[in-house]
């Protein structure tokens, strides 16, 4: 059975829990790659307090709720099945909400090198030795993934805690990245969609009427 775990990250000593800080929760309900549906809500809860400059951010306990993106359950020719989730904003006693991501977005079984190299041994085998052997290879379904309800499940936080001298607790999202400086280069000219801003708008031009010939008078 696959178990998702990481290290959380300390208790800051001091008065900051940095960005993309790692923090831990325990599933109230199981994650399964096979019972799963897009947009179900799996319940969660916090595992740890988060306690920055000695005031308790999130006591531990703190109700989370994962959304459930995309699944697909195993198949055969050996798919595996996965699950793609996402963390909603963990609600703060104080009505505010901390930004969370998942280290990893999709969650599927682990396959290690060897487990493939050995299943690839069984197969060549298995095709000069059985009979219709690539027949049952065809049909051979993949394994689903299987969380528990107890499970522990990491989250990044997508924000910067940090304790003000006025003992209030500060949440700072990062700023977004700044768009770029230059404008792109077009193979064929392109017409603004409206005169900027203090601009003064250039006059149309009128077309020239191209001159008439005369008649060439005759002798």
């Amino acid at each position: 059975m696959p178990k998702a775990s990481a290290t959380p990250s300390p208790q800051p000593t001091g008065n900051v829990l940095p960005f993309d800080s790692t923090v831990l929760f325990v599933l109230d309900d199981a994650i399964a790659s096979n019972a799963a549906r897009a947009g179900q809500l799996i319940r969660a809860h916090l595992k740890s307090a988060l306690v920055v400059g000695g005031r308790t951010v999130a006591p531990a306990g703190a109700p989370e709720q994962i959304r459930i993106v995309d699944a697909s359950p195993a198949d055969i020719t050996d798919i595996y099945g996965f699950v793609d989730i996402y963390y909603e904003p963990l609600a703060l006693p104080d009505g505010r909400t901390l930004p969370l991501r998942a280290p990893v977005a999709r969650l599927a079984p682990n396959v290690s090198a060897g487990h493939e190299s050995t299943v690839e041994a069984e197969d060549t085998v298995g095709d000069i030795v059985v009979p219709y052997y690539s027949l049952w290879q065809i049909f051979r379904k993949g394994k689903n993934f299987v969380l528990k309800a107890g499970s522990e499940l990491p989250a990044r936080t997508d924000a910067t805690i940090s304790a003000q001298p006025n003992g209030t607790i500060g949440i700072v999202t990062p700023p977004p990245l700044p768009p770029g400086s230059y404008a792109p280069t077009s193979s064929f000219p392109v017409i603004p969609m409206a005169t900027p801003i203090g601009g003064t708008p250039q006059p149309s031009r009128l077309p020239t009427p191209a001159p008439k010939p005369s008649p060439t008078p005759t002798a």
